[in-house]
């Protein structure tokens, strides 16, 4: 590969990849895997720097290696750092957005408590795509003042996902359940939230005051629809 080859990117990527238009200082390509997302965006020269993260030392340092051939020094700024995200340092610089995606929501949360603890005064902008627990990420973001830049429901390999657009400085709210991404008309859309308040659903009938709430919130949006 080389920086004029196209990067072959899957549905998931590809729909996070067409979100993003504006520019940032830093992009931080975090839990990178092999980087493609990152690279596609060092070719549309989206940052003055892009930062490949990843625990995964071996395949970090095959990227890097691909990384010297496809996207040479003298022409595009980047670096790999093989690091857990909860341990980064951070710059404090203006302008910087975190890609966190194929991770579960877990570690989402764990991701977006350690980046917010570490520029406790300097604002930041989050792409996310975990791989489950979607309520419990938008209620740790609304937590710590995110507002929503752009949502979309994926639909990739018998799975869906939610591409979750945030930034603090931005003030349109969060819902919990998603809100401009459902298109009731779309039959892949209408199956992710059966599938979502099936979900749900069962962990209400065991623990009720937990989920129950949960459960009503998804079934408002059948009535919103």
């Amino acid at each position: 590969m080389n920086s004029q080859t196209a990067v072959k990117l899957g549905r998931r990527l590809r729909q996070l990849d067409t979100m993003l238009e504006q520019q940032y200082s830093i992009i931080w390509d975090c839990c990178c895997d092999h980087g493609l997302l990152g690279m596609s965006l060092l070719q549309r020269k989206l940052a003055h720097k892009v930062v490949f993260v990843d625990i995964l030392s071996p395949q970090m340092a095959l990227l890097e290696k691909d990384l010297h051939v496809g996207f040479p020094g003298d022409e595009h700024n980047w670096q790999v750092i093989c690091q857990d995200l909860k341990e980064l340092d951070v710059p404090e610089i203006e302008s910087q957005l975190f890609i966190i995606a194929g991770v579960g929501g877990n570690k989402t949360i764990q991701f977006i408590e350690s980046l917010c603890a570490a520029m406790p005064t300097l604002p930041f902008d989050l792409l996310l795509c975990s791989v489950h627990g979607n309520y419990a990420v938008r209620q740790a973001l609304i937590e710590h003042g995110f507002g929503l830049k752009q949502e979309q429901i994926v639909f990739e390999n018998n799975r869906f996902y939610e591409a979750i657009y945030v930034s603090q400085n931005s003030t349109q709210p969060i819902s919990a359940t998603g809100g401009s991404m459902w298109d009731r008309s779309n039959t892949d859309h209408q199956q992710y939230w059966q599938k979502t308040l099936d979900h749900y659903r069962k962990k209400a009938a065991a623990d009720p005051a937990a989920f129950g709430p949960i459960v009503a919130n998804y079934e408002a949006l059948l009535i919103a629809g």
